[in-house]
This record gives structure tokens, C-alpha cells and sequence, in this order.
């Protein structure tokens, strides 16, 4: 039996990784193309292409479940058009032995996916990002500024450049929910040797029962938040930032009573995400002792792209309807993976 065992992983693991090479190929090409409008003098197709590598981490990451639920198809299906899945089963390898040991493949794959997400993925992700926002303008920064708070200041970034330099910046300090100072400075830079901020032409208003203003070349802005900091917030989408990231900030803004939703649900989306690809696995497997038991490869890859799209869409849907009407991300991140789940089991129970 562990023979058979190591056989099927053998297989089925082949299966994985060829599909994952083909997803990441597939997705790279197209985004490559797709980028090729965007070009300018300053982001030409070298920038692009470096885009692309340093896009690589997140498109493997973000396509892994799928990759399982393809390697399984294919792997499982080889094994079953030779007929080798009905020899293993009159062995007396039940179809519950042998989904287990083609999970126990995918889970390796998904731990390492989850490690490379939890490790490199944020940073590559931020450097492909500052290549291109850097490439089409001067500035990383929305169209609306960057606002954060911070204790009793808002902050409005003006103009945020991805080497720690800053355009148009406003403090707006309250208390028991009255204004009482405001500082405006033209620009401000970081020094890495001191971690230190310093803001020049400043501007400052003191708002009481008197208005004083005061003008200063530069002074010191003490404020925890760093270049690397500022360039994650703005460039890396939640789902993409790491489980420890996800956490600092969703205790960031509770703290600050801030709403924090979206972070909350790329949270529990990462945390899901390995249970996601063995639920696919669940599913891949029992369509193989299932409905597709007698069909071809070719069949069996497009019903596996089938359900990925379907899977795809309602993460898509539940996802942000979580936020609009608020109900809980272990529900949007949970419900498309329990659906997989549900189906696998019933098809597995019917194919015995």
C-alpha cells in the first residue's frame, strides 16, 4: 500500500506543478500583453517585463487552488484511463485511501504556497508595484491623497513618492472632537540613518480661543509610520499583504476605531486558502470516481476550469458583499470552500 501510495502522490504532484506552470505561463503572457498599452518613455517593455517577474510570486500564490484541482484532474485521470485506479481499488484501496494520498501532495505544495505568501510575496508584490506606478507617474500616491490616522492626527499625503519623499502634507490634530492645530508642509523626507521624519516650509496653526501661526523652514515630525510602510499600504492590495501585516493592521485601525473590513476579510481569505486548495483536491478526486469517470483528459481539464471560474466567482461575490452588508468574512471566506466540500463528499459517498 505505500507504494501505491507514493505512487499516486508521485502522479499527482507532476500534475500539480505542470499545471501550475501553465497557469503562471498562461497569466504572465496575457498580463505582459496587457501591459504593453501602458508604455511610455519612462515605463518601457524591460520595466514591463520586470513587472511581470516580480508579478510571478503572486500569480503562482493566487492560482495554487486551482493548479490542485487541475493536477488532480489530469494526474488522477492518467491513472484512471489506464485503468490502474481500478486495479489499486481491487488491491483494496478504498476511494477515501486514495483521496487522501493525493492530498497529501497538494498539502505540501499548499504549505509551501503558504510560506512563500506569508514571506515573499508582499515584498515582491510592492517592488512590481513601484515599478509601474513609478513607470506611468512621478507619484504612488490616489488621486485623492493618501489619508491615515494616527492617535488624534489625520494625516493627508498629498503627493507620495515610492523613495520616502513627500509632496503637500496635512496634520489635523483634534481633541474631544475639535480642531485644535493644523500643520501644512510643502515637502518631507526620511533619513534611514536616524528613522526620522522631517518636514520643510511648514505651516503651523494653532486653533483656540485665539488663532496663532507660526512659518518654520523644517522641524521634526515624529510619527511611527515609514517609507516602507506608506508604499505597502498604497500599492499592496489586503489579500496580498502577509497574515502577520493583516494582523498589525486590523489591530491598528480597532485601536483607532477605524474601519478595517477589507483587511479583516483578506485575513481570513489567506487563512482559508490551504483548506481551499484540499477542498479542491475533495472535489477533483470524487469527479474522478464520479461523473468523469469514463471521459477523456481533455473533458475532464475543462470541467476543472469549469468549477475554478465557478469557485473564483463566488469568492468574488461573497467577498465584498461581506463588506456592504456585513456579515462576517469567516462566512465569505468559508461558504465557497464548504460548498467544494459538500459536493466532494456527496459525490465521493455516491461513487462508494
Amino acid at each position: 500500500m505505500k507504494k501505491l501510495d507514493l505512487y499516486i502522490g508521485k502522479t499527482v504532484i507532476l500534475g500539480i506543478l505542470i499545471s501550475s506552470s501553465g497557469l503562471i505561463g498562461l497569466l504572465s503572457v496575457l498580463t505582459f500583453l496587457e501591459e504593453l498599452g501602458d508604455l511610455n518613455e519612462k515605463y518601457d517593455a524591460l520595466s514591463a517585463l520586470k513587472y511581470i517577474v516580480y508579478s510571478i510570486p503572486r500569480i503562482f500564490y493566487e492560482t495554487l487552488p486551482y493548479a490542485t484541482l487541475l493536477g488532480c484532474l489530469s494526474g488522477l485521470g492518467l491513472l484512471a484511463n489506464s485503468s490502474q485506479l481500478v486495479v489499486m481499488r481491487s488491491f483494496g484501496m478504498s476511494t477515501w485511501e486514495i483521496t487522501w494520498s493525493a492530498a497529501k501532495p497538494a498539502l505540501v505544495i499548499v504549505l509551501l504556497g503558504l510560506f512563500l505568501g506569508e514571506t515573499a510575496l508582499p515584498k515582491f508584490e510592492k517592488n512590481a508595484r513601484v515599478i509601474k506606478e513609478s513607470g506611468l507617474e512621478e507619484d504612488i500616491t490616489p488621486s485623492s491623497g493618501f489619508w491615515f490616522k494616527e492617535d488624534k492626527t489625520y494625516i493627508r499625503l498629498g503627493k507620495v513618492f515610492s523613495d520616502g519623499r513627500l509632496r503637500d502634507v496635512n496634520l489635523i490634530e483634534e481633541k474631544n472632537g475639535r480642531v485644535v492645530k493644523t500643520v501644512w508642509a510643502e515637502k518631507a523626507t526620511y533619513d534611514y540613518l536616524q528613522a526620522k521624519w522631517s518636514l520643510f516650509n511648514v505651516k503651523t496653526t494653532k486653533i483656540g480661543y485665539q488663532t496663532e501661526g507660526k512659518i518654520q523652514e523644517s522641524v521634526d515630525w515624529e510619527t511611527s509610520i515609514t517609507p516602507s510602510q506608506l508604499n505597502t499600504e498604497i500599492l499592496v492590495d489586503p489579500s496580498r499583504m502577509s497574515i502577520r501585516e493583516l494582523q498589525q493592521k486590523i489591530s491598528f485601525l480597532k485601536k483607532e476605531g477605524l474601519e478595517f473590513g477589507q483587511f479583516e476579510l483578506g485575513f481570513w481569505t489567506k487563512i482559508f486558502q490551504p483548506l481551499a486548495s484540499l477542498a479542491l483536491v475533495l472535489v477533483g478526486v470524487s469527479f474522478i470516481f464520479g461523473p468523469l469517470r469514463q471521459t477523456n483528459i481533455g473533458t475532464r481539464l475543462v470541467a476543472g476550469i469549469t468549477f475554478s471560474i465557478c469557485f473564483k466567482f463566488l469568492q468574488d461575490f461573497f467577498g465584498p458583499a461581506s463588506l456592504v452588508f456585513n456579515f462576517s468574512p469567516i462566512i465569505a471566506a468559508g461558504l465557497p470552500i464548504l460548498v467544494s466540500v459538500v459536493l466532494g463528499w456527496h459525490l465521493l459517498r455516491k461513487a462508494g
